[in-house]
């Protein structure tokens, strides 16, 4: 570990509305996919740690979902994830938005960011899909809500001023020894990451509602010396019609699910894999506190 009195380390929080990129950005500032992307809304559920190191600094960045009204227990835990990751778990705010003017109706979500006592950065994603007036207009209405300490004009996904954003956050970070071990990329387990790789794929599959009513538990993850590793997920659905729509004419739509995970697992931990999967009827999941504390989500 770093020792030296000049060395930077801190909590960076990744917040924003559904959709607006965050994962994205979160993989593009670390290097490594640790995040799932899909341009369906609210795909992060969990609040993932993403370790970026650097000679003089450690930044710790805190992908969280995307905020919103929640309607059951499930969607209270993902704003509570939100709020702790702002409110307590932060040396510095890290805001990202699309390039359009806020909505009225996110007023309360931006009104509490302009008051939280942390310096809070302004990053406006996607420029490369809209037009400078959008960029401009945008900037303008955030920078009066929430008077940024500074602002980036981003495209997470070319990669577009995110050179610039890392300096900038790993500029402001403070004096501190590193939290975690220099060859660290986040805090999470391989389980965690297998069970986001299976959600991956059902939403790449599945359009509307569907990926929505799926939670995934890995109940079994087992490293075998000589032989791939076995990994056993059940694929849990809220509603009694969804389980065939997951499993598919003979099977077919589970198959799909079960060989891109297992191929992007295996990609993701260098080692070869074997994975089954279970669907499981586990109605109303959203709003069964056991079950959601059982896979991590409440607490």
């Amino acid at each position: 570990m770093d020792t030296d009195s000049n060395f930077k380390a801190g909590f960076v929080s990744i917040l924003g509305l559904p959709n607006a990129g965050k994962s994205t950005l979160l993989n593009a500032l670390t290097g490594y996919k640790l995040a799932i992307i899909s341009p369906k809304p609210q795909t992060t559920r969990n609040k993932i740690t993403g370790i970026l190191n650097g000679k003089n600094y450690q930044a710790v960045f805190l992908d969280t979902p995307g905020f919103l009204n929640p309607h059951n227990l499930f969607e209270k835990s993902m704003l509570k994830s939100i709020n702790v990751a702002t409110f307590q778990d932060s040396d510095l705010i890290c805001l990202i938005t699309e390039p359009i003017l806020p909505n009225e109706k996110n007023l309360p979500f931006y009104e509490k960011l302009a008051k939280a006592e942390l310096p809070l950065f302004l990053i406006i994603n996607k420029i490369d899909a809209s037009t400078k007036e959008q960029v401009a207009a945008a900037r303008k209405a955030y920078c009066d809500l929430l008077k940024p300490k500074a602002v980036f004009e981003i495209s997470a996904l070319n990669g577009n001023g995110v050179k610039e954003l890392k300096a900038g956050i790993t500029n402001r970070l403070p004096i501190s020894p590193p939290y975690y071990s220099p060859d660290e990329i986040t805090t999470k387990w391989e389980r965690f990451f297998a069970a986001e790789i299976i959600r991956e794929q059902i939403f790449k599959l599945f359009k509307n509602e569907v990926p929505y009513l799926v939670a995934v538990e890995i109940d079994t993850f087992k490293e075998n010396s000589g032989f791939p590793d076995y990994v056993h997920a059940n694929v849990h659905v809220s509603k009694k019609s969804v389980k065939p729509i997951i499993i598919g004419h003979k099977g077919k739509n589970l198959r799909t699910i079960r060989e891109n995970s297992e191929k992007n697992l295996e990609k993701f931990v260098s080692r070869k894999i074997k994975l089954e999967l279970t669907v499981k009827i586990t109605k109303d999941w959203q709003n069964n506190g056991v079950f959601l504390k059982n896979i991590g989500f409440y607490d």
